[in-house]
């Protein structure tokens, strides 16, 4: 029998949660948008980086001196949040759609969030990569430096998010009925994202566990920093807590949206600027010239025949 350490059974149960996450991301994406703007095939991404996460990790376990496992699971460790707050990016451009689309902030403004989440990404594998095949001290340092200005722009992408999230509740009267639930799904999930955020920040901060003398030779570091329990050999606890289950929970709230809420309707449904002028066809035919007051007091017959 194959015997893991706790984060090798943690590894497991992801592999284990995301394949079903996987087969209903793709669904939802398809029925909602399964482009970039629309966010949901970012779910599904998020699960397959979880799913090769996992069995990478595994196997890393089981062939500690394999270098390109351990590379490979630790660049899908820190690269997994990028989808999750790009997909919610996508989210908030899905709530606007129809009714805030044409503000500064849900156009521009999402954009520029989108690509702060690109680069984020970028340097969080850059930094991964680099310090998984440093060589030296100083390859180490800029491993180290690229984690740590990544998981920052992570944070500013969170910010970011929340602050467009309060900018759709001040316009909720604008937003479209069914677009509402998915504004509030994101607002549900915001308190959990923001865990998931502050555990990548805390890690990448986290002091390193290794070094090279003068010679080029790798040293174990012990440090007596706090830190170093959001590290990769910190508490499994806290990493299963803030980093695993607070990640989960937001997967399983948007994919619990994308499920129960038909967008699509709201694409139907004639929005209450265009009731309002169905309710003076008179006045729009004729270029809002007569008051429909005036209609009232003419004979029946005088109206003009539409002509086809």
């Amino acid at each position: 029998m194959v015997n893991f350490d706790a984060r090798g059974y943690i590894a497991i149960a992801e592999i284990v949660l995301y394949v079903p996450i996987f087969f209903i991301a793709i669904p939802i994406a398809l029925r909602n948008g399964f482009t970039r703007k629309a966010g949901w095939i970012f779910l599904v991404l998020l699960s397959i980086i979880r799913i090769v996460g996992g069995v990478t990790h595994i196997l890393s376990e089981q062939n500690p001196s394999n270098i390109t496992l351990q590379i490979i699971f630790n660049i899908m460790e820190s690269s997994g949040l990028s989808p999750l707050l790009v997909a919610t990016v996508g989210f908030l451009g899905t709530v606007g759609q129809y009714s805030l689309d044409g503000h500064p902030i849900m156009g521009r403004g999402l954009r520029l969030m989108g690509v702060l989440g690109t680069v984020a990404l970028v340097l969080a594998i850059i930094g991964g990569v680099n310090s998984g095949n440093a060589k030296s001290q100083s390859d180490l340092n800029t491993g180290t430096k690229l984690r740590k200005i990544g998981s920052a722009l992570f944070g500013v992408l969170y910010v970011a998010v929340a602050f467009v999230t309060a900018f759709c509740w001040q316009n909720k009267a604008n937003i479209l009925k069914y677009r509402r639930k998915l504004l509030q799904g994101i607002t549900v999930a915001l308190p959990f994202l923001f865990i998931r955020v502050l555990y990548a920040i805390l890690s990448a901060f986290a002091p390193v566990t290794r070094a090279f003398d003068a010679d080029g030779h790798p040293i174990p570091v012990n440090s007596s920093s706090s830190l170093k329990t959001f590290g990769p050999s910190g508490s499994w606890a806290v990493y299963l807590i803030m980093s695993v289950v607070a990640e989960y929970i937001v997967v399983l709230i948007y994919t619990t949206v994308g499920i129960r809420t038909p967008l699509s309707q709201d694409e139907q449904a004639p929005s209450n600027a265009y009731r309002m002028y169905d309710a003076q066809p008179l006045a729009l035919e004729e270029g809002g010239r007569r008051s429909q007051s005036d209609d009232l007091y003419k004979p029946l017959g005088t109206y003009p025949m539409p002509s086809y």
